[in-house]
This record gives C-alpha cells, sequence and structure tokens, in this order.
C-alpha cells in the first residue's frame, strides 16, 4: 500500500514536470519567434540600449531552454550550467559594480571548479531501480555487477620479462 502510493506520488510529480516543461518549451518558441519578428535592425545597430534589451531577451529563452534541461535531465551538470548561464546573463546585460563583477568571476570560477574535480559522471547517469540495487547487492556482498566492465587484471612480473 505505501509502495503503491509512493508510485503514484512519483508518477503524478513526473506529470507536472513535463507538463511544466513543455509550457516552459512553448514559451520560449513563441518568444524566440516574438523577439525576431520584432527586432529593427535600424535600432539594433544604432541604439546599444535597443541592442541591449535583444540581448536580454535572447539570454532569458537561453536560460529558459537550458532549464528545461536541468528539469528533465536530473543532473548535476545541468544545474550547473543553468547556473553558470544566469551569471552570465547578469554580468554582461546588466550595468553592474566593479565588486558585482568581481564576484560574478569569482562565482563562475567556483562553479567551473565543481564541475572539473567535484563531478562524478557515474553518481550523475540515470539508473533504474533494478541497476541501483545490482549496485548496492554487489557492494554489500562483494559480487561482481554485471553491468560494469570489468578491468584488466595487471600482468604478472614475470610475464613481462
Amino acid at each position: 500500500m505505501n509502495s503503491d502510493f509512493r508510485d503514484k506520488l512519483s508518477n503524478a510529480a513526473t506529470a507536472v514536470e513535463i507538463t511544466l516543461g513543455m509550457v516552459i518549451l512553448i514559451a520560449c518558441i513563441v518568444s524566440g519567434i516574438g523577439m525576431v519578428a520584432m527586432t529593427d535592425m535600424n535600432k539594433l545597430f544604432g541604439d546599444p540600449a535597443y541592442l541591449q534589451a535583444r540581448m536580454s531577451s535572447a539570454c532569458l529563452i537561453i536560460i529558459g531552454i537550458e532549464l528545461i534541461k536541468m528539469i528533465t535531465s536530473y543532473t548535476i551538470d545541468s544545474v550547473v550550467d543553468v547556473m553558470l548561464l544566469a551569471i552570465a546573463r547578469q554580468m554582461i546585460v546588466e550595468h553592474t559594480s566593479p565588486i558585482e563583477n568581481l564576484i560574478a568571476v569569482l562565482s563562475i570560477g567556483i562553479l567551473f571548479v565543481i564541475r572539473k574535480y567535484l563531478y562524478i559522471s557515474r553518481l550523475d547517469r540515470r539508473r533504474s531501480k533494478k541497476e541501483i540495487e545490482e549496485d548496492v547487492r554487489a557492494e554489500v556482498l562483494g559480487v561482481e555487477n554485471r553491468n560494469e566492465p570489468k578491468k584488466p587484471e595487471p600482468p604478472e612480473i614475470g610475464s613481462l620479462i
């Protein structure tokens, strides 16, 4: 009974995520088409404020698309991508003080360090419940996992001579 309720709740949450993703996707498509159709080329090259407004709109559309990827992929990598885009948009589009620029650059650097040194792709891949159970069983019982490739045994020293 309890497991059945959890499954229904999980399915309902997935349905809400998919619906939200579709709404965001439709909004991004409509906004992108509207932005391209309504852009005045003379103002774009002549008025810096107009160019800044167009860049801000384009960055928001890109962040919306990345948000959809984050909702559907459940990976740390997609979360870091959305955060990088949001910080980069803030730096590029907004007029910020030197201290705010320094904080933004430092935060982008920290995100790159997280991605480079703290990100473990094996933990980030989607796995089924059966794969997780097999991994746990392999860890607890010391049984080899059939899904992971076998590591080659190192050659014996005598065979190399």
